[in-house]
Order: structure tokens, then sequence, then C-alpha cells
């Protein structure tokens, strides 16, 4: 070889020797980055490892070496398996991507197990799953395959494929290793929830000797003992093994030996091992509360067993409906009758079980009929089939309802639909029909009334409430001023009442007599009229002792002698008018006061003025309050007149006109002391007093009388006829020439008004009024447009012209005005403070009892219109006080009294009047105070009171729905408030389903209270719903 071939040969190979060294170097460091992150990744530091990963990646440059090769590929695994630990976004792809690229090399499998142990670690059991199927067994070792098989089968049973993860424990399940007891226990609930119970057995059976699973398995068994309804077997196993401590479920243990006890009927045995799993059990099945509940049912432990029955009532199903009846039977047990009521209502609404069913609806209907739900208990009544077997007994208790119902319109209408009624449902039906006719005439409804008791008469089985339907119609009849009809039935009924016994007072024989006397007064026949008051007198005293009713004791009898007085005063029988007047003034009867004034105008036309003038000035100086007084001074000086006591005279017209500025009287007072005065020869003092009658309102026949005194005074008298002529130009409408003219206007209006021909008489007053707006009939004229205008219901404007004569002042209109303009202020205008305005100037004004009587009852609605508390307290204290109120005047005057009462929250005020309004009255109001009542008990914290009251309403308010429903309402609250949510549910849902007028709010609260119960039940229930499988053990 020569030289230049050695030294390149020699260059080359130390070329060589540099270039491997260089290599060794990348590779040691490699290497140690390798291992670097092979540490971190061991103490969990993946961030640090996946670093340390890439730099042995990014060194090992590619070489065709194995054992690079080898490094590379498991720092490329290291760097996948941190970037899964990292849950990096790429981590997963990074192990695909690895896999695909390194299989079918077993470390490709490797990665795939420790990616699956993974996911299987952090409970992930789908993904895990996911992993462990695409590992190739035969990869892996003998340890790491059992691992495989187990922990895939596992991650199947979480996900309830047992039949996949049992072929996979089966792999493992006779191999002697760490993995023997957890993968026969796990076949072995595989089997079990396959329900294949004898390899179920097996496998537990070998579990039982590991001191891991010992604990769990006696469960199991125990459970599959029961499933195969070996009661038997599983008291003689579980039995003796309930006292070791340490076993798993040994709670559900005690259950299934008492459900073993329960299903062999050995209650006695039961009960122990069901109520021990009651209480240490924060949470049931439905089985297990029934199960529970009908034990302590059995075993007399209602209190117990109703409670546990409750926990169910809103279970949907034949268990739900079963345990709801006997609650239903266990509230009864309890003689919670409410409750007893609620729980068949609820059990009458399923139809899972036909016999349930029907045993729960009579049961409903009987406690509803006892607890006074009298439309609920028809309504469930009329749901039993004639094919029952309690047919029979509902359609007696349907009769019962039908004569004691309060309900009436429901009893009239489901009567009518019953085509084939017995005697009794026929005299149930005349009885419904005379009931809820006179409750309609009590609340003022007469035409629906009227027609009611029509029927009730031409369906009459029973006479008494034939002759109780007669009085009503007269009573109906007289107020709609036919007299004629009135008398006619008022004769039917006195036929029939002479053979009938405890008629009430206020429809009996002697106010019979009274309303028949007052048929014949307003006929003016005075002699029938007086022999059927003076019955109506001789009744009420020889039954006074029996009459309770304290305004036919009183109010009627005291009336009635007045009225016989003044049929006797007009048929000129003086001595016995003074005879019915004194008993009147000696018994201080209401009005005895007229009596005292009729007695002196008797005298008079005795000719005994002096006893007139005596009487007169009494009345005068004792009463002088008295709605008599100004007449009793008119009489005195009249009186005074006729014996030429002119001095007298003028004194008694002129207290009139002092005392009483606004009596109808005082003109004609006015007119007397001019025609004193003129006879006195004082023609000056004459002319003052007729000039006063202008003054005063006057009507034209007055303002004649006073122009032909005067024009008699000035012309003839006194030769002064341009006096007489200047006096007639201050006096608006009295221009001579004016009055023929104004005079025929005027008569024309009021033809059209007499012959009730208003639209034109409207039309003749206008044109009237423009035409002479100052007239000599202008105050007619707007009075009689005002009454013109009311008939043809234009109320606006007959306001305006009652106000108009109003603004006048006191005259011949006056009353009548004030007392119209009220009633059309209130009723159409609704202003309800010009309303109190005109009631109580019209009670001031008033010239008769009624009048002023009427009028304070106006005020009194008007003012708790207003709110006015004051003004409310007054006008209700003067009707309660009036002779002339009635029991359901007086309970109006307390219901107003107690609404102010409480909206002022004065709950004790307010709950004395509404207990006198329903002591006193039976209408809409007194419906409304029921209701209050109860709301006060509530507000008052009184949940008893309260829940009874409502109740009670249900029945007491039966023919006002609104106020059953508001009470209905408030129940519920009060059942929600004593934490009986069941109770209060079952109100609402029959509330929403029964009640008819779907327009107002009751259903829609109903609806929100109900939600909001149903929420808070379900947040408050122990059902267990849940689908635990396995124990808690694992």
């Amino acid at each position: 070889m020569n030289r230049l071939s050695f030294l390149l040969l020699v260059a080359a190979s130390c070329l060589t020797l540099q270039a491997g060294a260089q290599t060794s170097t990348v590779f040691t460091e490699a290497n140690l980055a390798y291992k670097k992150g092979e540490d971190f990744f061991n103490q969990g530091l993946y961030g640090y490892a996946i670093t340390e990963y890439k730099s042995a990646i990014d060194q090992l440059l590619p070489v065709n070496e194995p054992q690079w090769e080898h490094l590379k590929m498991r720092a490329e695994l290291g760097y996948a398996k941190s970037a899964v630990r990292l849950d990096l976004p790429d981590g997963e792809k990074l192990i695909l991507d690895f896999i695909r690229k390194y299989k079918p090399d077993p470390l490709a499998s490797l990665a795939l197990l420790e990616v699956a142990n993974y996911f299987f670690n952090a409970k992930k059991y789908d993904k895990a799953l996911e992993f462990f199927q695409q590992i190739n067994p035969r990869d892996l070792s003998k340890q790491q395959r059992d691992e495989l098989y187990f922990k895939m089968g596992y991650s199947q049973f979480v996900q309830k494929n047992f039949r996949e993860a049992e072929a996979n424990f089966l792999q493992i399940k006779d191999t002697q290793n760490e993995y023997f007891y957890p993968a026969n226990y796990y076949y072995g609930l595989c089997k079990f929830f396959q329900t294949k119970y004898t390899d179920a057995i097996k496998s537990f059976r070998l579990v039982e000797r590991s001191t891991e699973y010992k604990p769990h398995v006696p469960y199991y068994i125990t459970q599959i003992y029961f499933a195969q309804r070996d009661f038997d077997q599983v008291i003689a196993y579980a039995e003796p093994k309930l006292n070791d401590r340490s076993l798993r479920n040994i709670n559900d243990m005690n259950q299934l030996v008492g459900q073993a006890y329960f299903e062999k009927g050995d209650y006695a045995k039961a009960l122990p091992y069901l109520e021990k799993h009651g209480e240490s059990s924060g949470r049931m099945t439905e089985t297990e509360f029934y199960q529970l509940a009908f034990t302590q049912y059995k075993m007399g432990k209602y209190k117990s067993a109703a409670d546990n029955f409750e926990e169910l009532n809103a279970v949907n199903s034949l268990l739900g409906q079963t345990a709801l009846y006997y609650l239903g039977d266990t509230r009864l047990k309890l003689n919670d009758k409410v409750a007893a009521r609620n729980a068949f209502s609820a059990a009458s609404r399923m139809n899972f079980d036909a016999d349930i069913q029907e045993n729960a609806l009579i049961n409903y209907a009987k406690l509803s009929y006892e607890l006074k739900f009298d439309r609920d208990a028809l309504n469930a009544l009329q749901q039993i089939r004639t094919s029952s077997k309690y047919y029979n007994d509902a359609q007696t208790l349907m009769s019962e309802i039908f004569v004691n119902t309060r309900n009436y319109d429901q009893a009239i209408s489901t009567l009518e639909g019953m085509p084939n009624k017995t005697p009794k449902l026929k005299e149930a039906y005349q009885k419904v029909l005379y009931l809820r006719g006179l409750q309609l005439y009590r609340d003022g409804k007469y035409a629906n009334a009227k027609d009611l008791l029509v029927k009730s008469v031409n369906n009459s089985v029973s006479s008494e409430t034939k002759a109780l339907s007669l009085y009503w119609l007269g009573d109906i009849a007289h107020q709609e001023k036919d007299y004629n009809k009135s008398i006619d039935y008022l004769n039917q009924f006195l036929a029939l009442a002479k053979t009938q016994k405890d008629l009430p007072d206020e429809s009996s024989v002697f106010t019979a007599n009274y309303l028949q006397g007052y048929n014949y007064l307003k006929k003016l026949n005075y002699t029938t009229a007086q022999g059927y008051f003076q019955d109506a007198v001789a009744g009420i005293k020889r039954n006074r002792t029996f009459i309770q009713n304290k305004a036919v004791k009183d109010g009627v009898l005291g009336d009635a002698t007045l009225r016989a007085g003044d049929c006797l005063f007009k048929r000129n029988q003086y001595n016995q008018a003074i005879q019915f007047y004194d008993e009147a003034v000696n018994a201080r009867y209401p009005g005895f006061e007229y009596a005292l004034f009729q007695k002196a105008i008797i005298e008079g036309l005795r000719g005994n003025n002096t006893d007139k003038i005596i009487a007169l000035e009494s009345l005068v100086e004792q009463y002088p309050l008295s709605q008599y007084a100004d007449n009793a001074l008119f009489q005195l000086g009249i009186t005074y007149q006729e014996i030429k006591q002119s001095s007298k005279a003028t004194t008694a017209f002129q207290t009139l006109v002092a005392k009483y500025p606004n009596s109808d009287l005082v003109n004609d007072a006015l007119l007397r002391l001019g025609l004193v005065a003129y006879n006195q020869g004082n023609n000056q003092g004459a002319i003052e007093y007729y000039k006063q009658v202008f003054s005063h309102s006057p009507s034209k026949e007055e303002a004649d009388a006073a122009l032909a005194a005067l024009r008699e005074i000035y012309i003839k008298d006194m030769g002064d006829p341009d006096g007489y002529a200047a006096f007639l130009e201050t006096i608006p409408g009295y221009k001579l020439d004016n009055i023929g003219k104004d005079t025929l206007a005027f008569d024309a209006a009021e033809t059209a008004y007499e012959s009730g021909n208003y639209e034109r008489a409207v039309t003749a007053y206008t044109d009237y009024i423009r035409k002479y707006p100052t007239g000599i009939n202008i105050l007619p004229a707007y009075y009689h447009r005002g009454e013109s205008y009311a008939v043809l219901k234009q109320y606006a404007k007959a306001l305006a012209d009652y106000e108009w004569v109003i603004s006048k002042g006191p005259g011949r209109y006056y009353v009548d005005a004030v007392g119209k303009a009220a009633q059309i202020a209130y009723n159409s205008e609704q202003d309800f403070k010009k309303a109190y305005d005109y009631f109580t100037k019209w009670e001031q004004v008033a010239t008769t009892s009624e009048d002023r009587f009427e009028a304070q009852l106006g005020a009194m609605r008007a003012a708790y219109r207003l709110n006015d508390v004051a003004a409310v307290q007054t006008a209700a204290r003067k009707v309660a006080n009036n002779p002339a109120a009635t029991d359901d005047h007086r309970a109006t005057a307390e219901f107003y009294l107690g609404k102010i009462a409480y909206d002022r929250k004065d709950y004790a005020a307010a709950m004395q009047s509404f207990n006198q309004v329903v002591k006193m009255s039976d209408n809409e109001q007194t419906a409304e105070a029921r209701y209050l009542i109860a709301n006060i008990h509530y507000l008052n914290r009184d949940l008893e009171k309260a829940k009874k009251r409502c109740l009670d309403n249900n029945n007491d308010n039966s023919n006002y729905p609104y106020w059953v429903g508001k009470s209905l309402l408030l129940l519920a609250d009060v059942f929600a408030e004593q934490g009986d949510l069941f109770s209060a549910r079952t109100v609402l849902e029959a509330l929403i389903s029964n009640y008819e007028n779907k327009t107002d709010e009751i259903i829609p609260t109903a609806r929100q209270k109900l939600d909001a119960l149903n929420k808070q039940a379900a947040g408050s229930s122990r059902i267990d719903n849940s689908n635990n499988f396995m124990d808690d053990g694992n």
C-alpha cells in the first residue's frame, strides 16, 4: 500500500471514530432526558415530564438503530400519556396516533392498557372500556390479562351491561389470585340482576369466605330468597344475622325479614322489623311505606299508619289508590273526618281498582253529607251506578240531603233531572223551590223569587210548604202594588194556615192579617182593613210569649195597632180609634207620637178644642224632634184661629216657620199668618207674610193664594195698584202680560206628563223652561221634567233637574227632590260623596218615618263606599236603633261596622260585628261575614277555629259559590300551615274541579297555591325513587 492510500485510510478511520463518539453522546443525553421524564411522570409531575419527553424525542434524530428507535418509541409513549393525564386537547389523539403508528408492537397494547387504567381509575368507565376493548390479551402477561378481564367486566357492570360483564368475570372467577373474590362477587351480582339466582348464590357462597366481601353477601342472598318468595328461608337465613353489626345493609335486611313476615300475614312479627327499618331510613320506596303503614294499621297503630300512608298520597298507581283508601279509613278511626273525607275523595278519583274506587266514593259522599258539604255529597252520589250495591243507600242519602241542604240551586237542578221521583223526593223538590225562592226574596230578587214560589205551589205535596209559598207570593205582590193579587194569595194562605202549626213568626197568620190589612188600606177599604189589623193585633198579643222575632213582636204589633186606629178614624169611630191610639202611646210603640197627634185631631173633631190644644202643646213640648211636631204646631195655629185667639195662633205659626224651616207646611203657615195679620187690620204685616211665601219655593197654588191676597190688599184696601205691579216685577215669571202664556205652555207639558207620555213631556217642559226661565211654574217644570227623565232612565239629566229644585231651597218639591237625587247619585252615578250629602240632607227634611229611615240606610251605604269611618259608625247606629229596622237592616249596619273595623285591623271589633251579621241575617253579606270571621281566626293564628269556620262555610254559604271558594282557599292555607299538605292539595284539587265560575280569581288562585304545594311536597317527600342497584360499599 502506498503512502497516500495509507494516509487516506487513517483519515477516514479518524472521521468514523469522531462521528461515532458524537452519536453516542446524543443518545446518552436523550436517554437522560427520557429518564428524567419517567421520574417526573412517576411523581405525577406531568407538565415537567412532558417537557423532558419532548426533549428526548427531539434529540433522537432518525437513525437506523433499534436501540434509538426503542427509546424514541418509549419517549413518545410517555409524552402521549402525560398529555392524557394533563387533559390536553390532543392527549387522546396522541395516544391513538401512537397506537396506529406502532401496532402490533406489544408496547402499543401497553399504551392502551395504561390509558384505559387511567380512565378506569378516574371512574370514566365508558371511556376506559373503549380502550380496554382495543387491547389484544395475547400481548399481555397473565397478571395483566386478569386485570384486563376484571376491569372490563367491572366497567360493563357499572353500565348495567350484566351479560357482557358476566362473560369477562367468567374468564377469571376460578383463578386463585387477587381477583378471585372480586370476580366471583361481581359475577354473582351479574347473575343476581339477571334473576339467575342459583348461579348467584353459588358465587356468593364462595365469596362469604372473603373478609372483604363477607359483610356484603348476606344482603344479596336474603334478597334472592325474597325474590324467590321463599319467605321461610328469608327468615331462617337472615333473622339470625341481624345482630351482626359488621354486616352491610343490615337495615335493609331488617326490612326484608319484616317484609317476609308481612307476606306471611304475621303482622305482629313484621311490625318491629319494618318500624326499625323506617326509623333508620331517611327515605323508603313506595312499597316499603305501604307495607309499614298497612302493618301499623293492622296492629291498631292508626296515628303512625296514617302518617306513613300519607307519604303515598301523590303516587298515581294501584298502590297509591289503595294507600289513600286505607288512609281514609285510618283517619276515620282517629275520628278525623275532614282528613278521612279528603283521602276518600282522592281514592275515588283514581280508577286502578273499581271496587276500591266505589267504596271510597260512598264513604266520601257520606262524610261530605255529615260534614255539610252537600254539593260534593250530591255530586258523588250521582256517580254511583244503578248496578252498585250502594245504589239504594245513595238514593236514601240524596233524599235526606235535598230536604236539609242549603245549596238549593244544585238540589233543584238535580231533582229536575230525575224523571221518576219518589213521593219523598217530590216533597223535597217542593221544599227546595220554596226555600230558594225565599232566599232570592231576601236578596231583593223578587221576579226570580216569584217564579220559584209559583213553581213550588204548583208542585204541592206538603200543605205547609204550599202555605208558606203563598204567603211570600202575597208579600211580593203587595210590594209590586198589585193589591188584588196579594189579597188572593193571602186568602189562600190563611185558609191553609188554619191547619198548620209552628209556622215561622214572619210568615204566620198574624203577619198575614197585618199584610192583608195594608192591602185593603191601600184600596181605601177601611172597614175590611180594620178587621185584619185588629186580627193581627189580637193574634200577636195572644202568642207574644211564643214569638221570637222582635220585629214581629214589637214592630208589627205597634204598627198594626196604629193602623187599626187609623181605619176607625177614617170611619169616624173616634172612641174606638182612641182606644188603639192610647194603647200605642201607653206601650210606647214605634211612632206613638203619631198616635198623640191623632188623638188631638179627634178631640178637635169632637169639638173639644181645649183638649185638642192641650194635646198638641204637649206633643210639641215633649217631643220637639218628632216628625209630627210641625204638624202639631200647624194644627195648634188653626185651632187658635178657630177660637179667635189670633195672638196664640200667630205664635204657633211663627214657631213653625222659625223652628222647622224645612217643613212643607211653612208656606201654609205664612199664608195663615198673613190672614191673621190682615184680619187684625195689619195690612203691612200681612203683606210681609205673603211676600215671604215667594222665598220658600212655593207651589203654583201657594203662589196664587199669596198673590190673590196681595192683590186685594194693594188694590182694594190700599188703592195702590202700582205697588202691586212693582212687587210683581220683583218675582221671576210674574209679569202680567206673561202669566197667561206661561200657564198655557206649562199646562201643555203637564198634560203630556199626566198621560204618561214622558218623552213628549220632556220636550214640552224643556220648551217651557227655555221660554219662561223665571216663569211662575218653573219649579214644577224642573221637578216634573226630572221625574220624566227618571222614568226614561236618563238618570244624569234627572239628577241635574232635581239638583236645580234643591238649589231653590225648601218648598213643595224640595224633600222629594233631595231623596231622589240621593238615590240617583248612589245607584246610577255612583258619586258616593254627593249621595252621602243628599241622604244626610234627606234624613233632616224627611216628613215621614219611612223616608227618614230610607235616608239613614242610604247614608250608611254611601259612607261605607267612601270609607268614611266616622260617618259609617254614625249612620249605622242610627239604622240599628231605628224602630223600623228589621234584622236584615241591623245586620247590614253591623256588616258595614265590621268591614270598617276589619280594614283598620281592629279584628276584635270586626269579629263582634260579623257575629251579629251571621246571627241576624242570611244573604250574600252574611256569606262574606262568615268568610271574614274565618279569616280573622286565621290572622289571629287560631287555626283550628279558622278551619272549623271554613268547613261550616261550605254548607252555610252554599248558595254563594264565590264565598265558598274563598273559604276553601283559606282552608287550604290552614291545612298547609298545620303541615297537612295532602289535605291542602286535596281541597285545592276539588275546588279546581268543581268550581263553576271560570272567570273570577278563584281557580287561578287555587292553581297557583296548588303548584306551590306540589313543589313543597316534592321537596319534603321521603319516597325513594332512585334505582341504585349497588350497595354503597362498592
